[in-house]
């Protein structure tokens, strides 16, 4: 059970995320429980953000090997909800919670573990204080080592930001005015709390967090290509699992076959993502349709995601060409670079 012992402290609105990623700023998110099944409180103090709390993001793999340091801030944009999309270290899926980020803004100087640790005796008198006036675990950011230093607590993924450490760091001084920035209502604000990571990212990026989610979306435009073409009398075998196209064709009486590409969407698809592989195909065998599905519904029935039928239009004998194509995924091979001791 988690001890809430700032839950009548109107000021204790901040929190520190250790995170090794680089997309800092776009959500907070952990597992249900560690991969042991073992209870976690510093993956589910992410349950109990709220609206408005700010986020200190403490980054342990800086580029270049620079030390450890507090990176940015953004604010909690809504309430945490449930996810079927976050991964443990080893890529595994498995449920957990999340909650959305917005505002997010860079330190001007990030404050390293170096910098910290010059406030060593502030910190831990803090610390020591703050042990004194809470009965029971406050999920203090640091640790105080062996070596007598401090150090993010290992595995501690989020952790309570007391207000007065700021007070030891000034330079921090900014995201502490951070929980008086005005949410800005958008379009999303009447979205239930479980379905906004998956809407908001699928509207803004073209692409939907949640797994399951994504995959009964894609489902659906799938049943709803194969609908259509059976209806014109092909027989349809859906080999999106192992080629690079999603339905082989073929009709009876007629030689050859047809391949289908098809994408689904809860946007209108005014345009739609592409694996090289799939621009490849299409340009290297014809005849290749573009099955699109925009305006896909769905919602949440127990564990199933239930879909219904959106709005189809189909570009047959399709060729992608360079125009209309735009990248937004490079592979890049790293130059040989000088080591900085």
């Amino acid at each position: 059970m988690i001890n809430e012992w700032w839950a009548l402290a109107s000021d204790q609105r901040y929190w520190m995320e250790t995170i090794k990623r680089r997309d800092y700023g776009d959500a907070i998110r952990a597992p249900h429980r560690k991969q042991n099944g073992a209870a976690m409180p510093y993956y589910e103090l992410v349950k109990f953000v709220r609206d408005g709390d700010v986020v200190l993001h403490w980054d342990t793999e800086r580029p270049f090997g620079a030390p450890s340091a507090f990176v940015g801030w953004s604010v909690v944009d809504g309430a945490p909800y449930d996810t079927d999309n976050v991964v443990y270290s080893d890529a595994s899926p498995t449920t957990g919670t999340e909650a959305l980020l917005r505002d997010y803004t860079a330190f001007r100087q990030p404050l390293d573990y170096h910098q910290l640790n010059d406030r060593f005796a502030k910190v831990r008198a803090l610390r020591d204080q703050l042990a004194s006036q809470v009965d029971g675990t406050n999920y203090f950011p640091f640790n105080i080592r062996k070596d007598g230093t401090l150090r993010a607590g290992q595995g501690n993924y989020l952790t309570k930001f007391p207000v007065e450490l700021f007070d030891a760091l000034p330079e921090l001084a900014e995201a502490r005015r951070g929980a008086q920035i005005p949410r800005v209502e958008t379009r999303y604000a009447g979205w239930s709390r479980e379905a906004r990571g998956d809407r908001r990212q699928a509207t803004e990026a073209g692409y939907i967090a949640d797994a399951k989610v994504r995959r009964a979306i894609e489902m659906q435009a799938v049943h709803q290509a194969m609908a259509y073409y059976e209806a014109l009398g092909y027989d349809c075998l859906d080999v999106g699992a192992s080629r690079p196209y999603d339905l082989h064709l073929t009709r009876a009486g007629v030689d050859g076959e047809r391949h289908i590409e098809v994408k689904g969407s809860m946007g209108e698809a005014a345009e739609v993502e592409l694996t090289i592989g799939e621009v490849n195909h299409a340009r290297d065998f014809q005849p290749t349709d573009l099955f699109i599905v925009g305006g896909i519904t769905w919602k949440r029935e127990g564990d199933s995601v239930v879909t219904e039928p959106g709005q189809a239009r189909v570009i047959e004998n399709w060729t992608p060409r360079n125009l209309s194509l735009r990248p937004i995924r490079f592979r890049h091979t790293v130059p040989r670079a000088v080591s900085i001791e």
